[in-house]
């Protein structure tokens, strides 16, 4: 019964999917396409849904989801920064090695993972090679013209380089089949290696033969977690995406957005140590662009660095959804991770499993590295031979590594659902299209039933306003730089204070009166030079020194944390009240033009809609380096000289004639433990100044790039939407000065396309409700 109605279900899926490819290639007919002279905004082109160029990539919207539904794929899309850790993320989800690891950008083009039943050994399929081919040649030819020693001050030529440089030297192509997981880490590599090489050559990389999602290379491979697993209608297929801008490749930017739009759900790979990182952000923005239309997840990689000072895992869920995501993902889709520790953990049991041993250390680069974070730095190959206890120790360290979580909440859930999950996707991307459509041929049919005249003083009333808001963008520049010198001020006296409130602590814990009461010592213990006040503690016990020096470390710590978190909860409040006094300005402003258009617009007959988008802001970065190492240092004390007043010894010395008689150079040498109080306080001072240096640093910084690239977005965006209508009401202008019998015969072809369009949005509708009552059913 559920895999019939699944079917029915993809039926009218796809039959929605043709109709609006269909109906999409029908609006060009009746409508003038926007040409090559569109109008443009700070120098870039402005792309129209429906222009040319606005069409295609509709339509090929269209086609990729029409291809998901004919397999029933779900495509989980994969987005994170270089450091974050995305590699060894889908090797982790998937259980074995299927991406390589390197030190730079490793996501040139993006890469399927498709989950492939009994595919036990990867193989990569790369049909649309010819690109790729073609690129070789040029560079061949390039390279005939530049020296090796030339090449090298422009590009970084390892190993890899090298082998790549050969290949393309004797005329070596990409094969379209690649066995096995180190066949397929030099194809991906040497794929990467060719966009660098391009680079530095000025030689165009072939990006736009790679847009369509069926020519990007695909990785078949059974994904360990999902092995003997019920076989349900559908596929599940990962998205290995590039990161935005990487490396300096900002095209990259275009086509993570373009993937991000045609995936299914998307799973941002999020790093713990830089969630607050500029490089963070730019993932943040490229996930929030299509947060509204498909699922988001997240995984917090690097979870295994976080101290007793970090965030808590409940802590960095609430950061991210509330915050950093403004609500975008749940808290409850929020996995906190070690992505490195799942992949060793996952590596081993497979082969515990399958060989019952773990391979030569010195073969296989992993097993060492699953060795020292299972069993500690000081491991031993002996180690290895002991197979229960591997076996334990690998079920400890995935268990350390939290990932059970992610996988059963949404691998699994992934797999069992794919099939629903490609058909919510392809509702909401008809939805969509149906959505704008409509509005865009509403538009146009009411611009051919008002009189020529309306139109004119139409056009001519926004280019007034269009004119008011270059006025206007000034006026407001001045008025939001007056709020932000007035936050930045009372910013810094806040800081200011802070830094003074956490100093006079510091110093009053180190007063020796809170040190003995803290420390429970006698004065004997404590020794102060009373000129300097310079203060030490002499101990005779390492042990003691060390337990002494662990309870003055937590008192200074919870004072530092407490600071810290004063500090940061207080910026935080003060940033969100300076974005919201920043959008207040900013609306205030501007929305007399926006009731205005509205009022004329509808005067006329047109009814519009013109949202004034949000005012964005960024958060502060706060860390705090550890202070407390390396301040025990061991002091060599001399100890009692024998008294000579002790009868038969001073009576000898003076029968000998020699008082001292060497007793004075008998002295008993023992080692005492100093820990250096006023040191260590002076250290703790230097540090509260540079952090709330850097606190304010941050702050300042952060408000500038907010502030600069919030309202240059803000006025970009209205700016478009303006230059929209005036180009709509222009076009519409132009028709209504051909026949009355064209107008007419126009406005019956717009008609029909509205009529056609309102019934996809309609059905697309039903498909929905259909699809999420489904889902409901199969996930109470």
């Amino acid at each position: 019964m559920y895999t019939q109605t699944i079917y029915e279900l993809s039926q009218e899926a796809e039959r929605l999917l043709q109709l609006a490819q269909h109906h999409l290639q029908a609006i060009k007919i009746p409508l003038p396409e926007v040409l090559e002279g569109e109008p443009t905004i700070n120098g870039s082109q402005y792309q129209h849904h429906f222009s040319a160029r606005g069409i295609e990539a509709q339509q090929a919207t269209l086609n990729n989801e029409l291809r998901k539904i004919t397999r029933l794929e779900m495509v989980l899309a994969i987005v994170g920064t270089m450091k974050a850790g995305k590699s060894t993320t889908i090797n982790a989800i998937v259980g074995t090695e299927v991406l390589p690891n390197r030190n730079r950008p490793m996501t040139a083009l993006p890469t399927l993972i498709r989950h492939t039943s009994g595919q036990k050994e990867p193989i990569l399929h790369f049909s649309h090679v010819a690109p790729i081919e073609k690129l070789m040649h040029v560079l061949q030819n390039s390279l005939l013209l530049v020296d090796r020693q030339t090449l090298a001050q422009h590009l970084e030529i390892d190993k890899d380089m090298a082998l790549l440089l050969e290949s393309i030297a004797n005329g070596v192509a990409f094969e379209k089949h690649y066995l096995g997981a180190e066949p397929i880490f030099h194809c991906l590599k040497s794929l990467n290696d060719l966009v660098r090489l391009s680079r530095a050559l000025d030689v165009d990389f072939p990006f736009s033969d790679y847009a369509a999602i069926e020519h990007i290379p695909v990785i078949e491979v059974e994904f360990i977690h999902l092995s003997g697993m019920d076989t349900n209608p559908g596929q599940l297929t990962l998205l290995d995406t590039p990161g935005p801008n990487e490396a300096g490749q900002p095209h990259l930017q275009k086509m993570l957005n373009e993937q991000l739009a045609r995936a299914s759900a998307v799973l941002a790979v999020m790093d713990y140590t830089q969630l607050k990182s500029i490089s963070d952000h730019e993932v943040r923005q490229a996930i929030s662009a299509v947060g509204r239309s498909v699922p988001l997840y997240a995984l917090v990689n690097k979870f295994d660095q976080k101290d007793r000072n970090s965030d808590d895992a409940e802590q960095v869920r609430a950061l991210i959804s509330g915050t950093l995501m403004k609500g975008l993902i749940a808290p409850g889709q929020i996995f906190p991770v070690s992505s490195m520790w799942g992949y060793l953990a996952n590596r081993a049991r497979y082969e515990l499993a399958t060989f019952g041993k773990l391979p030569d250390p010195d073969d296989q680069r992993w097993v060492q590295d699953f060795a020292e974070a299972a069993l500690g730095r000081r491991w031993r190959t002996a180690d290895l031979d002991d197979i229960e206890h591997i076996r334990h120790a690998a079920d400890l360290l995935w268990e350390d590594s939290l990932f059970e979580r992610p996988i059963m909440s949404l691998l699994h859930a992934a797999h069992a659902n794919a099939s629903l999950y490609a058909l919510r996707s392809a509702s909401h991307k008809l939805l969509n299209y149906a959505q704008s459509a409509r509005e865009y041929l509403e538009f146009r049919h009411q611009g051919l039933t008002i009189t020529f005249d309306a139109l004119q003083c139409s056009i001519g009333l926004l280019e007034e306003d269009m004119t008011q808001l270059r006025l206007k963008q000034e006026g407001v520049r001045d008025e939001i730089d007056h709020e932000v010198k007035q936050w930045l001020t009372a910013a810094t006296e806040f800081v200011e204070r802070q830094r003074r409130e956490t100093q006079r602590a510091i110093e009053d814990g180190f007063r020796p009166v809170r040190l003995l009461s803290l420390m429970n010592l006698s004065h004997a213990d404590l020794r102060q030079d009373n000129d300097t006040g310079h203060k030490q503690l002499v101990l005779s016990n390492e042990g003691q020194a060390q337990i002494i020096l662990s309870k003055i470390r937590v008192a200074s710590e919870t004072t530092l944390t407490s600071a810290h978190d004063t500090a940061a909860r207080e910026l935080g409040i003060r940033f969100s009240q300076l974005e919201s006094t920043l959008t207040r300005a900013l609306n205030d402003t501007l929305r007399p033009i926006e009731q205005r258009i509205k009022q004329d617009l509808n005067q006329s007959g047109f009814g519009v809609h013109i949202g004034l988008p949000s005012f964005q802001a960024g958060s502060v970065n706060f860390n705090a380096p550890q202070l407390f190492n390396d301040v025990i240092f061991p002091e060599e004390n001399e100890g009692d000289v024998p008294s000579r007043a002790s009868g038969v010894r001073e009576a000898v010395s003076r029968w000998l004639n020699n008082p001292n008689w060497g007793w004075d150079d008998y002295v008993i040498s023992r080692t005492r433990y100093v820990i250096d109080l006023t040191a260590l306080e002076d250290k703790l001072i230097q540090h509260i100044n540079a952090f709330y240096t850097q606190l304010l640093a941050d702050a300042v910084a952060q408000v500038e790039l907010s502030v600069s690239s919030g309202m240059s977005t803000f006025f970009n965006e209205f700016s478009q939407t303006l230059s929209e209508l005036q180009k709509s009401l222009q076009d519409s202008l132009v028709l209504r000065q051909q026949r009355e019998s064209t107008v007419k015969t126009l406005r019956q072809q717009l008609q029909y396309s509205l009529t056609a369009v309102q019934w996809i949005q309609e059905d697309a509708r039903l498909l929905r409700d259909d699809i999420q009552t489904l889902f409901a059913a199969e996930n109470p």
